[in-house]
């Protein structure tokens, strides 16, 4: 009790527990409302309607990851190393939103030409434009700005009120299938007045103002984080691939199917974001002043979570049955099987994410973060094109669960080395 006490006592301590509180506050509430809405989306547009923005969704997770092109862990670490310094953080800051703007730009124009240029997505062109403002509000937001001054309580502050803003307008306004297009609308507005608000928050709060860097500044930019950026779009491949092959070789219904399970899956993933978010800024100093210390830390945290992990996992694969019929009725049977298919996939994330987040990309070896991604990846897509086409959503799952496996083992792989020393 006594280490405890002094533990939550410690200064360092006490900043990576307000900011894991504060993240973990957003994250449930990312786990909650994902919770309400798609249940009533399901009863109230269908479950082809629900599959088809499902789609949308995942083809405009391409476009969002590269107008991020890495710099939420990149930049973070950046800032938390010279906090202390307010025109390098100011300069950061510019390079960053500048080489955003550069790429937002880009990809508009790109999102556009494929959207009207390919059937599929010109048959339900509004779903796939409302669906894309989110990113542009995404792109103005600078979570690693606030992930890397340690004031990760301001991120949850304005996605709390708008997310939950925006989910109560969809139950007020999404009332029957012929109004299915306002989920995405309702939902991307959020987003882009959580971008808007966030830039006046950090003119007050910090007197940074914005000012655009010449092009050589921004290739540099992209330079610097490109290792990063290739591995987090193997991110988008494992993530949203299998959804767009799904569509395209079976249908939005089975797409819908999947969505369900995978959305639970996915956000039980995402309940451990807030402790590797917290966690990423804390490490990247620790490993500057006490290296051995670091490690042990990384070492406790895995050993902790894994066995919480497992527990839990557990106890929901027995459940499971039960679980989706309260949240989804009669769409629960299919969404069930692909649940417990993928049921691993917190467990190998956590450990994918510590593995190579934490001890990889902080010992800047982004060179094998990224090999690990691009085999992974390519097996991933092997793997989903041969089992879908084959056995359907059942097929994606499978591609799904094996693929995740080789990603959690490659990040070990590359980075026991370190943690060896």
């Amino acid at each position: 009790m006594e280490k405890l006490r002094l533990f939550f006592k410690a200064k360092e301590y006490k900043v990576v527990l307000n900011n894991f509180l504060s993240l973990a506050v957003l994250q449930v509430l990312n786990i909650v409302l994902p919770l309400l809405t798609v249940p009533y989306l399901l009863r109230v547009v269908g479950v082809e309607k629900f599959g088809l923005i499902s789609m949308a969704l995942a083809l405009v997770a391409f476009f969002q990851l590269v107008i991020e092109y890495g710099f939420n862990t990149v930049s973070a670490r950046d800032v938390s190393v010279v906090a202390h310094d307010k025109k390098a953080v100011e300069q950061i800051f510019n390079e960053v939103m500048s080489t955003k703007l550069f790429l937002a730009s880009i990809c508009s124009v790109v999102f556009l030409v494929l959207i009207f240029v390919v059937p599929q997505f010109r048959l339900n062109v509004e779903v796939y434009l409302f669906t894309y403002i989110a990113v542009l509000g995404q792109a103005m937001f600078p979570v690693w700005l606030f992930q890397g001054l340690q004031q990760m309580k301001y991120i949850t502050y304005i996605n709390v009120f708008f997310k939950t803003i925006s989910t109560i307008f969809i139950f007020v306004l999404v009332r029957n299938a012929e109004s299915y297009y306002l989920a995405p609308l309702l939902t991307s507005l959020g987003f882009l007045f959580s971008g808007f608000v966030s830039i006046i928050l950090i003119k007050r709060l910090y007197s940074i103002s914005f000012l655009l860097c010449s092009f050589k500044t921004i290739k540099k930019q992209l330079n610097k984080v490109k290792y990063l950026f290739f591995s987090d779009f193997q991110v988008a491949l494992l993530a949203n691939a299998n959804v767009l092959l799904l569509g395209f070789l079976v249908s939005n219904t089975a797409v819908g199917y999947y969505a369900t399970a995978d959305k639970v899956i996915r956000a039980l993933s995402n309940l451990q974001n807030p402790l590797i978010n917290a966690f990423y800024p804390y490490i990247s100093k620790l490993m500057t002043t006490d290296r051995i210390k670091a490690i042990q830390q990384i070492k406790k945290v895995g050993s902790y979570m894994s066995g919480v992990n497992l527990v839990g996992l557990a106890i929901l694969f027995v459940c499971a049955t039960y679980i989706f019929k309260l949240l989804f009725g009669n769409y629960a049977t299919e969404s069930v099987i692909i649940f417990r298919i993928m049921i691993l996939f917190p467990l190998l994330s956590f450990l994918d994410q510590l593995f190579g987040k934490i001890v990889l990309l902080i010992n800047n070896r982004e060179d094998l973060f990224f090999k690990v991604f691009f085999y992974t990846s390519l097996i991933s897509v092997l793997l989903s094109v041969v089992l879908t086409y084959s056995f359907g959503f059942i097929g994606t799952a499978i591609g799904s669960a094996i693929a995740q496996l080789f990603l959690a083992f490659g990040m070990w792989y590359y980075a026991k080395t370190y943690l060896k020393e």
